[in-house]
């Protein structure tokens, strides 16, 4: 059976899955990313991956990274929160180790790729994506398209918010991903509770809210407050129909949902935010399947 191999390549877990013509995942692996600072051991773990999709007919593999990418030669800039990665030719080592033709964009671009052909925002034309787990990935469709530039494009989670703030994994300070990513999430909620509770992730810090706890309480708030004003500015530049939000931390969308569509409607200029709608990702494994679709339009 014909197959096109797509990995979505996270801070914390790498994911891959065969994906048929159809746009479904046929058997699926997901994986620690913890090593894949180590460039060999990521070549050894595609390598394992072919042998475990063994029994399908793959065609080629597509591979959303988490950072700025050369998508015509797939070429890796850099990835703000793996170390290790700079000016990495991936595509042509793969390509040469592996016998197979790879495509590799950014793993927000291929997110949007797959919810826009057949997710949460099929059929628009203006459309604001977001990942949110160990950073904030960012993408924009504009005219039914992805923006793009010379590079992968739409880092909007290197926007800065504070002049002043926290580091952040790439090189600047007080970029909207260090008030939103889920390290941050959990290292604030130990600093309200001044590390009494003890929690591993933030869908515990999601049922904590739930249940009406203050401090996982504020959390969120603050999680919202930053997040609304931070799409405020994105709604007055690319007015989107949708705005999407995808990755680990929107597992809480029903309970920051409000607080942050408050926010951009307080925020915003009141034409860019009439219509707009703030909905969560329709896919369960878009990371993969917009990878595949990247691997299955190369080789039309």
């Amino acid at each position: 059976m014909k197959a096109f191999l797509g990995i979505d390549w996270g801070g914390t877990f790498l994911k891959a899955g065969l994906v048929n013509s159809k746009g479904n995942i046929l058997k699926k692996k997901v994986y620690s990313s913890d090593k894949l600072q180590k460039k060999e051991f990521f070549i050894r773990n595609i390598q394992n991956l072919l042998d475990y999709f063994s029994k399908f007919n793959i065609k080629a593999i597509g591979i959303g990274a988490p950072g700025i990418i050369n998508v015509n030669k797939g070429f890796i800039y850099y990835l703000p929160n793996i170390k290790g990665w700079e000016n990495y030719p991936l595509r042509t080592i793969l390509e040469e180790r592996l016998g197979l033709s790879v495509r590799i964009d950014n793993d927000a671009n291929v997110f949007g790729l797959a919810e826009a052909r057949c997710g949460a925002a099929k059929g628009k034309q203006r459309v604001i994506f977001l990942t949110l787990g160990t950073g904030l990935g960012g993408a924009v469709i504009s005219g039914g398209k992805l923006l793009r530039g010379q590079t992968s494009s739409a880092e909007l989670g290197h926007v800065p918010i504070n002049l002043e703030g926290r580091s952040c994994g790439c090189g600047s300070r007080g970029c909207i991903e260090t008030y939103t990513g889920n390290n941050y999430l959990l290292k604030r909620y130990r600093q309200l509770t001044k590390e009494r509770e003890k929690i591993k992730d933030t869908c515990e810090l999601f049922i904590k809210g739930l249940n009406g706890e203050k401090e996982a309480l504020l959390v969120w708030k603050e999680f919202s407050f930053c997040l609304g004003k931070f799409l405020a500015g994105m709604v007055n530049i690319f007015n989107p129909e949708v705005i999407v939000c995808g990755g680990g931390v929107s597992g809480a969308f029903r309970l920051f949902k409000p607080m942050v569509e408050q926010t951009i409607r307080k925020n915003a200029m009141w034409p860019q935010v009439k219509n707009v709608k703030l909905v969560k990702a329709k896919l369960k494994q878009a990371g993969i399947i917009g990878a595949a679709l990247l691997a299955k339009e190369m080789i039309r």
